[in-house]
């Protein structure tokens, strides 16, 4: 007969008895009198990071301007084109000629379409002289009360325009007031050698051209326009949906992908239409725009197609944790592992999202350990205690030590219980 191990038996009894009756007492344990530890196994730690947030599109490359060129048979009849379709020309060039049908009326239109240029270019340059004159104020002393912009307590919401700002924008408009003037004493030339022309041979002119670029289009029919150039500077042409307008505006940074050529740089958002290309009831809008390259690869080529991503925000040197450590119920809050071995729900106030980092605006600080998982062991003020990683330690070093300095360390550790 097989004896009975009634030892055991009681042993085990024993034990389902101690874990269930502690089981129960944590149960019953609303008031948390009962000391429970959290096991983390999985922790991540927030860090000072640069965050863009980003909206994705579609762009393709064409020339920045392009050029028309007309004929006007009521001054002549035209005799032969001088280029063709995908050459390249310059300031000066010949493009076509044409054969004058009456001498005086077509000196009178020549000399007074010079005297037109002439006043547009004297106007031109008296606006770049103005606007070069153009002092920019200092900007205000923030510490004076009795600034303009200190009336209201809370000075935040009226800040005014920067000096650096104010600057830009001044050698910005000089710039473009720069470029048109040289357009017009293109202009000017070109007239100018169709009078000295006329005026020496008589009846038949050489137009040439006022404008660098390609010939792109020519019409042999003598169709308006006769002839089309393109600049041979890129920019990036793509629309954007309604739902996404208000998100981009100018001078935005741009990130920019051609996959034809594997090629990548930056640019900046030039211009965004405020009109749409097309209105229908049923569609939903599309804005056009533009971006800049300012030293574009000679491999590009108009018609090339690329992927961008506009920076719509950013948050540079801000303090930044992983998506996955942040939880929220009502509020958005983490678990902090305070340097106590405290287990601590904080509150966190969040901006931008990258790649699974978020921005941390409040209630968070740089190199702060963060409790990600498992979530059922987070308890607000519990102790802590994470994985041992036997990789890190130095066992020989351990057994190096004086006997005494084991015994005491050992009694601490001890008695800390």
């Amino acid at each position: 007969m097989k004896k009975i191990n009634v030892k055991g038996r009681i042993l085990g009894i024993l034990i389902v008895a101690f874990v269930t009756t502690n089981a129960f007492l944590i149960f019953l344990d609303e008031g948390e009198q009962v000391d429970r530890k959290s096991y983390i196994n999985e922790l991540s730690k927030t860090i000072t990071y640069d965050l863009f947030e980003k909206m994705d599109t579609k762009a393709v490359f064409t020339s920045e301007e392009t050029e028309p060129v007309y004929f006007n048979e009521d001054v002549g009849s035209f005799n032969e084109f001088l280029v063709e379709e995908g050459d390249t020309v310059s300031e000066g060039d010949d493009l076509y000629t044409y054969d004058v049908l009456n001498y005086y009326q077509e000196e009178s239109r020549l000399e007074s379409e010079v005297s037109r240029l002439e006043e547009e270019i004297d106007a031109i340059e008296d606006l770049i002289d103005e606007i070069e004159s153009y002092r920019v104020p200092d900007p205000p002393d923030t510490n004076d009360n009795s600034s303009l912009f200190n009336n209201n307590s809370d000075t935040s919401d009226a800040t005014p325009p920067s000096y650096v700002e104010t600057e830009y924008m001044k050698e910005e408009k000089i710039a473009e007031q720069e470029a048109e003037l040289a357009k017009q004493e293109a202009m000017l030339e070109m007239v100018e050698d169709q009078l000295d022309q006329l005026q020496d041979e008589g009846d038949r002119i050489t137009v040439t051209s006022a404008f660098s670029g390609t010939v792109s289009e020519i019409s042999e029919d003598l169709d308006a326009p006769l002839l089309t150039l393109e600049s041979t500077n890129l920019v990036l042409e793509g629309t954007i949906p309604e739902q996404e307008r208000k998100e981009i505006e100018e001078e935005m940074v741009v990130e920019i992908h051609v996959p034809e050529l594997e090629y990548e740089t930056t640019g900046t958002l030039t211009s965004v239409d405020d009109y749409p290309e097309e209105v229908e009831v049923h569609r939903s809008s599309r804005y056009p725009f533009k971006v800049s390259l300012e030293n574009p690869s000679e491999e590009l080529l108009a018609g090339y197609h690329a992927d961008l991503k506009i920076i719509t925000d950013d948050a540079l040197g801000v303090v930044t944790a992983v998506e996955k450590a942040l939880e929220t119920e009502e509020n958005l809050y983490a678990w902090v592992m305070n340097e106590e071995g405290i287990l601590e729900r904080r509150d966190i106030e969040t901006g931008i999202e990258e790649q699974g980092l978020v921005e941390i605006i409040s209630g968070l600080e740089d190199s702060e350990w963060l409790a990600v998982a498992p979530k059922d062991e987070f308890r607000n003020e519990a102790i802590f205690f994470t994985p041992l990683h036997t990789d890190d330690l130095r066992v020989r070093q351990m057994f190096k030590m004086e006997r005494q300095s084991i015994l005491t360390y050992g009694l601490l550790g001890i008695l800390s219980r």
